[in-house]
Order: structure tokens, then sequence, then C-alpha cells
């Protein structure tokens, strides 16, 4: 028997219990049909960049999958969906598998806009309520949200489900 299968057999037969699991995955075609995860909470990393961001920017998701540009936007943005700067969204994620990320963009006195990209290629989302954002009148000194559902359907084909909400401060608080 290969190291492989038994190890995967004491996986299906036993309980995991861990307080912290690091750079590890745990992989078994046994577990897939069944697999039940209860997850008391998540903590993500949220990429935070202070450089003000204009023009092609790359959204490494094998990284990190928040990311943060706190200072305002100088130009629209190309956001170049992959897995990292070795490995590409297309062998990242296979056919059903999915990823989500959230990108955030301060706008100062001129509002911009982005596009979406994987692996170099523009896509084109679905967006929320069947209208894409609107950046004639958008509002400057606030903070654009995009939330990204990336869906690989076939080889190098995915949806996209995406969403942009604009975040500023309430006048009187």
């Amino acid at each position: 028997m290969s190291q492989q299968f038994l190890e995967a057999t004491r996986l299906l037969d036993s309980t995991i219990t861990a307080n912290k699991i690091a750079n590890a995955n745990v992989n078994s075609s046994k577990l897939a049909s069944n697999l039940s995860i209860s997850i008391v909470n998540a903590l993500e990393t949220a990429n935070i960049f202070s450089t003000a961001v204009g023009g092609n920017v790359n959204i490494d998701v094998l990284n990190n999958t928040v990311y943060f540009f706190s200072s305002n936007t100088t130009a629209n943005v190309t956001f170049n969906l992959r897995g990292n700067n070795i490995t590409t969204l297309q062998n990242t994620l296979s056919i059903g598998r999915s990823v989500s990320v959230a990108i955030l963009l301060k706008q100062g006195a001129n509002t911009f806009k982005s596009n979406v990209y994987i692996d170099g290629t523009l896509v084109s989302p679905f967006w929320a309520a069947n209208s894409a954002p609107n950046y004639v009148t958008g509002t400057n000194e606030s903070i654009d949200l995009y939330a990204l559902n990336v869906i690989k359907t076939g080889d190098s084909s995915y949806t996209v489900l995406g969403s942009n909400t604009k975040f500023g401060s309430a006048l009187g608080q």
C-alpha cells in the first residue's frame, strides 16, 4: 500500500482536532461526500497598501483574498486575478471551485473605476442588480468595495459575480 493511501485511511477513521493548522492541506477523496465543517470563527489577513494605486494591479489569491488600497486612487485600475506571480488562476482552481475576493479602493477628490482580468484576459462580471458600477455620480472621499466571486466553469472559463458598494462617512456623525 502507498503511504498516501495509508494516510487517507487513517484520516478517514480519525477526528481532527487542532488549535492551528498552518501551511497545510487536508485532501481525501473519501471525506469529500460527507465532510462537515464547523467553524467558530475565521480570521483573514488583509493586505493593506498605503501606496496610491492606479493602472494594472495583480491580485494574488494564493497570498490573500482581501486587498485594501488605503491611499487615494490615482487612475482607473485594472485588477488581474491570478494565483500568484508563478501560478495562474487557471492552475489554482479546478472546474467547479470558486474563490471570493474583496478589493477596497480609497477614492479622493476624483473617482476612478476598475476592470477585472483573470490571468491577463478581460472578463465581464455579472454585476449585482444587473448594473455595472456607475462612476458619473460617484461620491469622492469614499471607499469602494468590490466583492468578486469567481467560479471556474471550464478550462480557462469563469463566471464572475460582482458587486460594488460605496462606503463614506455619514454627515453629522
